[in-house]
């Protein structure tokens, strides 16, 4: 319960986010910024300010904050220690085309607000648990908000919703109560179930260059797009082109008010043919940054859609991989994707909420959590996730934050160094060895929580070789097993990307079945390496679980890092690409993310070859 002095301190927290959101500008955070020389060192405009999140419209959600302590009770229920109201105004802008006509243009701009109640106390609350069938009960609730500032309209919403997120934090709350009373998944426990925060206020509307437009995309889209038409194995391909800016206000009952904004442009290429034995295939190819200026110039893309278009015809009658077991090297994109994952997903340090089902207790990974201090990757590996900067190598990097969606300020963390695991990457969720967050709640998880997750990974190799010497190395480990070649994987599968919504019914439920739900994507572009350099394209290549373990035998790295920006889906991989995508598809959604990497060459991998997506050739050639 929730004593008379401690509900004057919420309320007095409350008045205190208002008048902190709406006074002169702080310098408690800083907005991370690009690099003088670096591309997206492009000026602020002043038509991204926002107009439809005012003074006034913000000032009314900070009066129904403090109404809500006030009032929010029913009688027999748990009354709330902590509100927080996220408001975001998302513009967005994209164009796709696919053999050199436009298939899909849109201009979208929202605004919503999200309510998120706690309800008990810092010690014990109703978050991070998910109740049994009822995966959506998470004391939190949304409403959308009118695009022109609507101070009346915007109170009713923040009102509205808070009912409905308190309604269901009390509801959480008591299963929660009855399921750890039981004694299940170890019953109740010391640790709080949510940490104490500093206040923090940052109300200066962050600027960014404005929006490329749809005519500008469709021009490009289309342009790259005619490229892939002149390959007549190719299928299907498309072109998309997306820029978009969200805006964010955060504040709670602490005193809590921080503002920031995010940008980023990216253009995707995506092209899919089939095999000599009726097996479906696909390459992709993308590229995001903060604005179009990171991207590659239209030459340069039409250069990579010709490059794609001869993979695929070469890919198309390359030999299926047999089953192998022994070194493989990631080189590029691939050395990205193994890092992404592999291995962040076990940088959190934030506790899965009880009762979290099988998927995603493997998706949300977490297999360090009881392993701070002690070596969990080979020596010659450091790793730091840095959401303070927004340059990696001379790159534009997307991963970049003021605050992150709890409202705390980003850090830098040394999460690895010489191979011993220093710390983890932390929400507000607290566990037995971290008892505060460091900046990184980025990522959903059911149960109204969100994971410490990596947005800027570094990866650092000591010793680190160039590239021919790297192969030479894999050759050379290839030998001392007794094997005739090893494996290079240079792409690997993103789903957010790929989802193919061409699947049969039967192939979706083929596919449910037969996944492991620990493999890794699969490798899209992969070739053995004889000794004599001789590289040879295979297809269907598999590989088997990536544990943390073996990360141990990670013996060598190259001395260049690639740099890759993508957007982290918050959905589950298996489900998007079972569900598909549709035509016009274009990712503008999921946590802005960038892994910088060395290629990896790792001692002994597992592959075996997968022949999902074998079907019928059409009955007429192409045209």
């Amino acid at each position: 319960m929730i004593g008379s002095d401690r509900g004057s301190s919420i309320r007095a927290g409350a008045a205190a986010a208002a008048l902190a959101l709406l006074a002169g500008p702080s310098s408690a955070l800083a907005k991370p910024k690009p690099a003088a020389g670096s591309p997206s060192a492009a000026k602020p405009d002043e038509s991204t300010r926002s107009k439809a999140i005012t003074e006034p419209v913000l000032d009314a959600v900070a009066a129904e904050m403090e109404r809500s302590l006030n009032g929010l009770r029913i009688e027999g229920a748990t009354p709330p220690y902590f509100l927080g109201y996220k408001l975001t105004e998302v513009e967005v802008n994209d164009a796709v085309a696919s053999m050199g006509g436009i298939t899909s243009q849109k201009e979208r701009h929202f605004v919503n607000l999200e309510a998120h109640v706690h309800v008990g106390s810092y010690q014990f609350d109703n978050s991070n648990f998910v109740a049994a069938g009822r995966d959506d009960l998470d004391g939190r609730s949304e409403q959308s908000l009118p695009l022109e500032p609507n101070p009346a309209s915007v109170r009713r919403a923040a009102w509205l919703a808070t009912d409905e997120a308190y309604k269901e934090a009390i509801e959480q709350f008591q299963a929660k109560q009855e399921v750890l009373k039981s004694g299940a998944a170890g019953g109740l426990s010391k640790v709080p179930s949510y940490s104490k925060y500093k206040p923090t206020a940052m109300n200066e509307q962050i600027l960014v260059p404005k929006l490329e437009t749809v005519e500008e995309m469709k021009q490009r889209a289309e342009k790259i797009s005619a490229v892939l038409r002149k390959t007549a194995s190719v299928r299907d391909s498309r072109v998309a082109f997306t820029s978009y800016l969200e805006r964010r206000w955060l504040l709670n009952s602490e005193g809590n008010a921080v503002h920031d904004t995010r940008r980023v442009s990216g253009v995707m290429i995506v092209a899919s043919a089939q095999a000599d034995d009726g097996q479906e295939l696909t390459l992709t190819y993308s590229r995001y940054g903060l604005t179009a200026a990171d991207l590659p110039e239209d030459k340069e893309l039409a250069a990579e859609a010709g490059k794609l278009a001869e993979q695929l015809d070469a890919l198309r009658k390359a030999p299926l991989v047999d089953s192998y077991t022994g070194p493989v090297l990631f080189e590029g994109d691939g050395a990205v994707a193994v890092v992404r994952n592999t291995l962040a997903p076990h940088l959190s340090g934030t506790p899965l909420p009880v009762g979290v089902g099988g998927r995603d207790a493997v998706r949300f990974g977490g297999q360090l959590s009881d392993r701070l201090g002690l070596r969990v990757v080979t020596p010659i590996l450091t790793l730091i996730d840095d959401p303070t900067t927004a340059t990696v190598d001379k790159t534009s990097v997307i991963g970049s934050y003021r605050a992150d969606d709890e409202g705390v300020a980003g850090q830098r963390v040394e999460v690895i160094k010489d191979g011993k695991l220093a710390t983890l990457l932390m929400s507000r969720t607290p566990s037995k060895q971290i008892d505060q967050s460091n900046g990184h709640a980025r990522l959903a998880m059911p149960g109204g929580v969100f994971r410490g997750s990596a947005t800027n990974l570094l990866v650092g190799v000591k010793g680190g070789l160039e590239q021919k010497a790297l192969v030479r190395r894999l050759i050379k480990e290839a030998h001392t097993q007794g094997l005739k070649y090893g494996i290079v994987v240079r792409l690997m599968d993103d789903p957010a990307i790929t989802a193919n919504s061409e699947l049969t019914r039967f192939e979706r439920l083929q596919l449910l079945q037969s996944a492991d739900d620990e493999a890794p994507p699969l490798a899209l572009l992969a070739f053995r390496v004889y000794p004599d350099g001789r590289e040879e394209l295979v297809r269907g290549v598999q590989l088997k679980p990536v544990g943390v373990r073996a990360w141990r035998d990670v013996i060598a790295g190259s001395r260049k890092r690639t740099v890759r920006n993508f957007l982290a889906s918050v959905d589950d991989p298996l489900l998007v690409q079972v569900g598909g995508a549709g035509p016009g598809f274009v990712p503008s959604g999921g946590v802005e993310s960038s892994v910088a990497t060395p290629d990896l060459l790792f001692r002994e991998l597992d592959i075996v070859p997968s022949a999902l997506g074998r079907r019928m050739a059409p009955a007429v050639p192409a045209p």
